[in-house]
């Protein structure tokens, strides 16, 4: 953990499908999902949460998805003004997400494929960064990028060393770097990898981390998205509440304490 003086710690907080993936979703149910279980990050000692949307398709960000986000990334900065906010599309896009966080006042975006090419189920994605930088720079914004250097949904081009991909998505402009393996043996393999490169911004672990891990992660990146091991265990039938207050703030006190153990 070099480049920062304190881990860099995201909490993700994932829409249902709505729009034309599900008609049937009220819109104000999301605005009241997303204001109560960011509320339980906030609170609890996770400062930077971002909103994740998974609606599934297979060209740029529809229009729902991005006057939805713009209209929660607004509606959250308003209420914690205070806190740090980016947002998530799943389109492959480099000019939505960028739009829709800095209408809104968010503070950052990650995007999932920012250079080279991936090999998806819904067949090949190619990175946005060119496009996500240059519109950034129209705009004036001030709007930071969180750059996967794979997408672990899918598989990169073949013949690239992670070492050349990292260096094209640093290289590119992002602001950090999220690196998540196949699996946790493979995301180890790739943060030691970049630790020992010349990098000079942040590099986060974007998936399967958990408060077993977190310290070993904590030693070799800046830091890490966590989601899926803070969820309740049992959600209430109609319930708005996924993530479990109990596990974030016992999660967060262990990151606070990372620097101070034996």
């Amino acid at each position: 953990m070099k480049n920062v003086k304190k881990p860099i710690i995201i909490g993700a907080v994932h829409l249902p499908y709505y729009g034309r993936n599900n008609p049937f979703q009220s819109y104000s149910e999301i605005e009241e999902y997303v204001m109560t279980n960011i509320k339980a990050h906030y609170e609890n000692g996770i400062d930077t949460v971002y909103i994740q949307d998974e609606n599934l398709t297979l060209g740029d960000a529809l229009p729902e998805t991005i006057a939805l986000m713009s209209s929660l990334c607004k509606m959250v900065k308003h209420e914690f003004p205070e806190q740090k906010l980016g947002l998530i599309m799943q389109a492959v896009d480099g000019i939505a997400p960028i739009a829709a966080a800095t209408v809104s006042g968010a503070d950052f975006v990650r995007i999932k494929v920012f250079t080279g090419m991936i090999f998806k189920a819904e067949g090949i994605r190619r990175g946005v960064g060119e496009t996500a930088m240059q519109y950034k720079s129209i705009l004036h914004s001030n709007v930071k990028i969180l750059a996967d250097v794979h997408d672990r949904e899918g598989i990169p081009m073949p013949g690239v060393p992670i070492e050349m991909a990292i260096d094209w998505a640093a290289n590119t402009g992002a602001d950090a770097l999220i690196l998540t393996g196949h699996n946790y043996d493979e995301t180890l393999t790739f943060i030691k990898t970049a630790e020992q490169m010349d990098l000079n911004k942040p590099v986060l672990v974007g998936g399967s981390v958990n408060e077993n891990n977190i310290y070993e992660i904590l030693d070799h990146c800046e830091g890490a998205v966590v989601s899926s091991s803070l969820m309740l265990d049992e959600v209430e039938e109609g319930g708005l509440l996924k993530w479990d207050a109990e596990k974030i703030k016992r999660f967060a006190d262990k990151v606070a304490a990372y620097k101070n153990r034996q």
